[in-house]
């Protein structure tokens, strides 16, 4: 009676599993590679999304807006009067505006970044016979009310208004105006306050 032989068996199977070991081990390090790589780059896309132009522009937008929630916000909290400038103070975080009523007299408000709620009281600014009738010219040749001076910004460069008021500039009412653009590039820009027409229109360097 012949021993049946089993070990060739056993030892044929246990050859063929270590030969599979590699070939899984490689398979699994290859799903671990593909997986990463595609974690990587949605993390990348994510992050160039975030940073796209087009997020730049909508962010310059809103900003915009507080600024003028800013100016309606003022003008409220003193009870009437006309928005002669308003600027954004501590890197962005408030607005001043300037409020000139009908005797003639500023008004300084401070709103939040939102431009929504006002921080603290109007406060009266000192004004002599000189301030008065100055703010009574400006008032007087400002057709172009400063959300109207904003949208006129607007059109000429995409960004954050940064600062917004009415000068003199060689013998005209002017609303001069810096505009911030996605490039950090600052554009100083004069418009006339009765026509609406571009006075100046300029990059500034002095930054």
């Amino acid at each position: 009676m012949n021993t049946p032989r089993t070990a060739p068996v056993r030892s044929a199977r246990r050859i063929a599993g270590f030969t599979a070991l590699p070939l899984v081990a490689a398979l699994a390090l290859a799903g671990c590679s593909t997986a990463q790589s595609g974690s990587s780059d949605s993390s990348s896309s994510a992050a160039s999304s975030s940073n796209a132009p087009g997020g730049t522009a909508t962010a310059a937008a809103a900003s915009n807006d507080a600024l003028r929630a800013a100016v309606e916000t003022a003008r409220k909290a003193v009870g009437s009067g006309v928005v002669i400038s308003v600027e954004q103070e501590q890197n962005g975080s408030a607005y001043e505006v300037l409020v000139v009523t009908d005797d003639g007299s500023e008004h300084e408000v401070h709103t939040d970044a939102d431009g929504t709620s006002v921080s603290g009281s109007p406060r009266a600014e000192t004004s002599d016979a000189d301030d008065r009738a100055e703010n009574d010219r400006f008032v007087a040749a400002a057709d172009l009310d400063v959300s109207a001076a904003a949208g006129k910004l607007e059109d000429l460069h995409a960004g954050t208004i940064t600062e917004l008021g009415l000068d003199d500039h060689l013998g005209k009412v002017v609303w001069e105006g810096d505009v911030r653009d996605p490039s950090g590039t600052k554009h100083s820009v004069r418009i006339d306050a009765g026509s609406g027409d571009v006075v100046t229109d300029r990059v500034d360097t002095d930054d």
